[in-house]
């Protein structure tokens, strides 16, 4: 799913995209840790 929405997006999206997931990741790192 993801990679085909990714194929049809322009590289500069896929960059922002790729900021997103690692700004979601850190927060996600950093529930799991004070939990």
């Amino acid at each position: 799913r993801w990679q085909r929405l990714r194929i049809y997006r322009r590289p500069g999206s896929v960059l922002v995209d790729y900021r997103i997931l690692r700004n979601f990741v850190r927060i996600y790192q950093f529930t799991g840790f004070t939990q």
